[in-house]
């Protein structure tokens, strides 16, 4: 083990707010998108505090001053682990790509490719070259990237992962019979994973956060419970040909939101039923999912088994192999799971199917369900599941909806569109823009389905 002597270097970081925009291109589009922190670590006024040999494998920040900018040198090596980094709110410390892309490589057998152990208020970048869009490249490992042992507010941009045998990125850290990893000690916080590509993983592409909140795991110590992780935010992220489900969140109890992603083929090769999703809302977790096209899901495009306060709204759920959404409720002592405005096309089943007789109310409005498999658009497992359903549009012919250019994912609406003005009132919802940030309402009345006219 080395221990990183380190000369404390005053730079002057380069920040650069951006807009929030929906993801336009694939993998390999330049697009603008939103990045908390630009650092161009070529920029003569950035000055690197360490950096990272190709041949170390492990780096100690212990000693390394908040603020402090990692940079890892262009070129092919292998995986790193990265422990004790300490940054505050103010000065987090920033691992950052320099002078071009920088690929990790690791053997899917091995347990990782880039890890972290006890670190807080850091950024890992792979914005370091404008002209590059994913700096770092992590490929292999049996978990791509894992953020872990106590890790917490962190971002992850500008990353691609590949080639993982099970999770893509990984952001928990399980109980333990260490009392300090058990709900009621540790809350993993402020979680930004965004404008990151992860494709070609053996499980999930991103798996934040714990499966089991409700009843935890059997230790040899007893039952213990998993952390809860609030504000997390997972977004602008394009997702391709992952084993299981595409997004999968749980235990997130507090703040927590999963838009404008990309997610496609999930669930090619489940480790076991039910684990093919396009998006899962886990157990424990709550908040808001929208503006997320999901495609070619063998499963379920969304399940939801969370809080009872979730909002889905606004997305695009295609050709799913099982129901479009799919609800059920385990531990869910909140109010509501809503949804609204979503445009739902060709369900092998149903298009929106509730099992959630716990909840005190679901609420469906404004939907557009297209060519259900199984001839029924909203689908209740009993009459005890309570339902509001209000302004839905229900058609077997794709057609009728009058998109723009719908085989190429152009989901704008024609002037003639049935879905135009048909809609009932979401504002007192919380939903007052479309897939493509519109304001609802664009016209006299709100508009049905994912995009406002």
């Amino acid at each position: 083990m080395r221990i990183v002597a380190v000369i404390l270097v005053v730079s002057s970081l380069m920040m650069c707010a951006k807009k929030i925009n929906k993801i336009e291109g694939g993998p390999n589009s330049n697009a603008d998108t939103d990045t908390e922190t630009q650092i161009n670590s070529s920029d003569p006024g950035v000055n690197c505090t360490y950096t990272v040999k190709p041949s170390e494998w492990f780096v100690d920040g212990t000693g390394i001053p908040a603020g402090s900018t990692i940079c890892i040198p262009a070129g092919t090596r292998g995986p790193l682990l990265l422990k004790n980094f300490k940054g505050t709110a103010a000065k987090p410390i920033i691992i950052i790509n320099k002078g071009g892309r920088v690929t990790f490589t690791e053997q899917a057998t091995a347990s990782y490719a880039f890890k972290t152990q006890n670190c807080q208020y850091f950024k890992i970048t792979g914005n370091g070259n404008p002209a590059i869009k994913y700096g770092f490249v992590v490929n292999g490992g049996n978990i791509g990237m894992t953020m872990d042992d106590l890790s917490s507010d962190f971002e992850i941009a500008n990353v691609e992962v590949r080639n993982s045998a099970f999770a893509g990125i990984m952001a928990k850290t399980d109980p333990s019979c260490d009392v300090a990893t058990q709900r009621g000690h540790f809350i993993m916080r402020n979680i930004l994973l965004h404008d990151n590509y992860v494709h070609k993983t053996g499980g999930e592409g991103f798996y934040v956060g714990n499966s089991f909140y409700a009843n935890g795991v059997s230790l040899a110590c007893g039952k213990v419970l998993p952390h809860d992780v609030a504000n997390v935010k997972v977004y602008n992220n394009i997702i391709d040909s992952t084993g299981c489900e595409g997004i999968q969140v749980g235990s997130a109890t507090a703040g927590a939101e999963i838009y404008n992603n990309t997610v496609r083929s999930p669930g090619l090769k489940p480790f076991a039923a039910g684990q093919d999703n396009g998006i899962q809302i886990g157990e424990g977790t709550g908040g808001k999912c929208y503006n997320n096209l999901v495609k070619d899901a063998p499963g379920n495009g969304i399940i939801v088994l969370g809080l009872g306060d979730n909002l889905v709204f606004n997305n695009y759920i295609l050709n799913s192999g099982a129901h479009g959404i799919f609800a059920d409720s385990r531990y869910t002592p909140g109010l509501n799971f809503q949804f609204i405005n979503n445009t739902i096309i060709a369900p092998a089943l149903n298009g929106i199917k509730l099992n959630s007789e716990i909840i005190p109310m679901n609420t469906v409005i404004n939907n557009v369900i297209i060519s259900a498999g199984s001839g029924i658009a909203i689908a209740r497992n009993n009459l005890g599941v309570e339902l509001t359903s209000l302004n839905n549009y229900v058609n077997n012919d794709i057609n009728t909806c009058k998109f723009v250019n719908y085989s190429a994912d152009d989901f704008h609406l024609q002037s003639s569109s049935p879905l135009i003005n048909a809609g009932a009132n979401v504002l007192p919802y919380g939903v007052g823009f479309d897939y493509y940030s519109t304001a609802r309402p664009a016209g006299s009345t709100f508009d049905i389905g994912a995009t406002e006219y």
